[in-house]
């Protein structure tokens, strides 16, 4: 499988209602109008990019036009990114049960609701989730280095990187995977 889109949740703090968002593309990506879904126990909650804040200080752009390497960590309302058991999709229109419509997507604690349309759109395993039974205080669900986030296996709990973007690859970089060894090939910037 691979990432639909080149937006895609590098770090998600579950106790804190925060999540970094990274454009590992090539070129810009205005998220403005994007939204962001969360299905709670079957109940939906939907917010756009653009009506949430940015926190400055953890993130590399100040607006949500992202460069190729840019992040932005968005602060979410209470409750928005529940502790226990969500799930969060990105979707660049309000199409949220549309494969095309999905960029990417993250299910923590269980089985969620969205897992399906992820699937078919290549960007998540259907029925599968990130165990969060063990995350402590300042920890928190991070994308490993050069993985796509489709699976919970690309996913690790630790120590809070949030505003940093270290667990992305550099815009433009590929990933090569020969005889189950994977290289990690980096464009030379001009």
């Amino acid at each position: 499988m691979s990432a639909q889109g080149a937006v895609v949740i590098s770090e998600l703090d579950i106790a804190n209602n925060k999540i970094e968002i990274v454009n590992t593309g090539g070129s810009s990506v205005d998220t403005a109008a994007w939204w962001l879904c969360n299905r709670v126990n079957g109940s939906p909650f939907y917010i756009t990019f653009g009506s949430v804040g940015i926190i400055a200080a953890e993130s590399s752009s100040m607006d949500l036009n992202l460069g190729a390497g840019e992040f932005v960590t968005l602060q979410l309302t209470a409750g928005f990114v529940p502790d226990g058991n969500g799930e969060l999709g990105i979707y660049n229109t309000n199409s949220f049960a549309s494969s095309t419509a999905i960029e990417d997507y993250v299910v923590w604690g269980a089985i969620g609701v969205r897992d399906s349309v992820a699937q078919n759109a290549g960007i998540w395993t259907d029925n599968q989730f990130i165990d969060v039974s063990g995350i402590g205080a300042g920890e928190t669900v991070q994308l490993l280095p050069s993985q796509a986030g489709n699976a919970p296996a690309d996913y690790t709990i630790g120590a809070s990187t949030i505003g940093s973007a270290t667990n992305v690859p550099e815009p433009g970089s590929a990933l090569l995977a020969v005889g189950g060894s994977a290289l990690l090939l980096c464009r030379r910037r001009s």
